[in-house]
């Protein structure tokens, strides 16, 4: 019998034509390898209507792999929608790290195809973040998510993210416990590992999937009592957005709202 490579994996074996399987929408041609084919193991990942997906997460008609997160721990398989993020972080900070972990922010690329596998039984590993790899330590990751969801608690994934904040919901968090969080996010903005807490963040949880204690919650508004009545209510005409704390000068008022292939043995 014979074994050509796959252009997508390098692996010697059996599969389809590349050349009659790939259509004009694909867009991955700098991942490729020489090859002939694309193995069955390969064509798992790019499954557009998969009966088996569909049967893990409980749906009566056949899903796009794309639109999900992939994990594969101890050997299993787990399919993952954007609405199981505690789920995520669940995984993602067990012991042992999943051996396999690709996770579909947009739900529109084939992601789960580039990730690398990651030995059984570590500690921690890499994570595919739709089209890049991050070597994830898994208590850096739970730092980052818990100051991003205490802001979260007050302020939308926009602002965090950008560090263009309302004035108005700065002064109702409270304005130390808002510059506490944000020196501590600020260095991590645009990084991988910032991106990855603030699509994970939710709201109520400690950053490990389990909800908030109380006093963690209201830990802005005790602050916001000690600012100097900086929490009485104010009205959003007489305040601009604010970009984030300067050590020296206080506040910056600012105008407005501003690989490797290597791919894992699947067990069904």
């Amino acid at each position: 019998m014979n074994e050509f490579i796959c252009r997508i994996c390098g692996k010697a074996g059996e599969g389809q034509s590349f050349e009659a399987w790939v259509k004009p929408t694909f867009m991955d041609w700098d991942k490729l390898v020489p090859g002939e084919i694309i193995c069955s193991d390969c064509l798992f990942w790019f499954e557009e209507r998969s009966e088996e997906l569909a049967r893990r997460v409980g749906k009566e008609k056949p899903q796009r792999m794309r639109n999900y997160s992939h994990f594969i721990v101890a050997g299993e398989w787990i399919p993952l929608s954007k609405g199981d993020k505690t789920r995520m972080q669940a995984l993602l900070f067990a012991s042992p790290f999943p051996e396999l972990a690709a996770v579909a922010v947009s739900g529109q690329k084939h992601i789960a195809f580039r990730a690398q596998r990651n030995p059984p039984g570590a500690a921690g590993g890499w994570v595919q973040v739709e089209e890049q790899a991050l070597y994830l330590a898994p208590d850096k990751l739970r730092a980052v998510l818990a100051t991003v969801e205490a802001l979260y608690a007050g302020f939308s994934k926009s602002e965090i993210e950008t560090g263009d904040y309302a004035g108005y919901r700065v002064l109702k968090f409270g304005l130390e416990a808002w510059q506490s969080l944000e020196a501590v996010v600020s260095p991590q903005r645009g990084s991988l590992l910032f991106q990855l807490a603030l699509f994970l963040a939710q709201k109520g949880t400690s950053g490990d999937g389990r909800t908030q204690a109380a006093g963690h919650r209201t830990a802005g508004d005790s602050m916001a009592r000690d600012a100097g009545g900086l929490q009485k209510p104010v009205s959003d005409e007489h305040l601009g957005s604010v970009s984030r704390p300067d050590q020296e000068r206080g506040l910056h008022k600012q105008p407005g709202q501003v690989y490797q292939l290597t791919l894992p043995e699947i067990e069904l």
